[in-house]
């Protein structure tokens, strides 16, 4: 596929994905996020490129201490997102990030080639295969030894892995006009262990007339002493939604996920008389990222389509 169909899809994934949790928006208002998001997404590549260790810990002798124990920190791909275990590097912590395979090799090279630029070790970062087997038990041998484990809470998930007998490892974030769901399983095991959970995301800071990104002060969903409240676990899911909600009123169109929403929600069985009886509609179909989909053009919206095995 040509690079400029490639673009086209995403824009359409965009386009669709924004207007079925926003369908109030206008054509004209889809357009302008869609240009303001591509923008950001330029702005946000230089950033990686001029931001390195040492302008981060500039950053950081201006800005208030903050004092973490060595835990799990849960961020958004929101902003320059990528900077995130680049501040926690600045800041001492020896970094541990979980991420899926395809971008595994991708962050590893770049952050390893940082730390040699600034005379660090290999051993300052690491990165996790989400899919791996054993990743738990890695994760928290990673936090026994005193690294912060860096987990993207809003990973996307495919709807092969939406299946009803999983639902009660996710959280249901109600989100516009829809809602989709976030994976609590690492909480969960945190609470049980005793491990410390913190969320940040980066955030615009003013200074002066210019505007600036910034990683915002790390805060506390889960502590140590959180063990045995029962209460813990419910309290955190709130803290983590408002903290979304609140990041995508400060400037949606600065989260990157947009073109990959419609993996995060479930697709309700229909009843087969109302399926055989239907009207119909027309279907786009296309491939992206070894996936196949329909496009509803009259509704905007987006299928995966799944072959489960019998």
């Amino acid at each position: 596929m040509k690079e400029q169909e490639k673009n086209n899809l995403k824009r359409l994934l965009w386009l669709g994905n924004v207007h079925s949790f926003f369908p109030d928006r206008s054509a004209m208002d889809l357009q302008q996020g869609y240009n303001q998001w591509l923008c950001h997404k330029q702005a946000f590549q230089k950033l990686y490129a001029k931001m390195d260790l040492g302008l981060l810990k500039e950053d950081l002798d201006r800005a208030p201490r903050v004092d973490l124990k060595a835990g799990i920190m849960l961020t958004f791909h929101y902003g320059p997102y990528r900077l995130v275990p680049r501040y926690l590097l600045a800041m001492g912590y020896k970094v541990t990030l979980l991420v899926s395979a395809d971008v595994l090799l991708r962050e590893e090279t770049d952050n390893r080639r940082e730390l040699a630029s600034m005379g660090l070790s290999k051993d300052c970062f690491e990165c996790l295969d989400a899919q791996n087997p054993m990743v738990l038990r890695k994760l928290c041998h990673a936090v026994e030894t005193k690294r912060m484990v860096v987990v993207f809470l809003d990973a996307h998930e495919s709807l092969a892995n939406n299946a009803d007998k999983d639902r009660e490892g996710k959280l249901r974030i109600v989100f516009g006009a829809h809602y989709f769901y976030w994976r609590t399983n690492i909480l969960k095991l945190a609470q049980r262990l005793g491990i410390s959970v913190s969320v940040a995301h980066m955030e615009v800071r003013q200074q002066g007339d210019q505007q600036s990104w910034q990683m915002r002060m790390p805060q506390i969903v889960l502590s140590t002493a959180d063990k045995n409240r029962q209460d813990a676990l419910l309290k955190a899911f709130e803290v983590l939604q408002q903290t979304f909600q609140d990041m995508i009123a400060d400037d949606w169109t600065a989260w990157e996920n947009w073109t990959l929403l419609h993996r995060y929600t479930v697709v309700k069985k229909q009843n087969k008389a109302a399926c055989i009886n239907s009207t119909g509609g027309w279907l786009m179909p296309f491939t992206l990222g070894h996936k196949a989909y329909l496009f509803d053009i009259a509704t905007k919206g987006f299928f995966e389509v799944v072959c489960k095995n019998k």
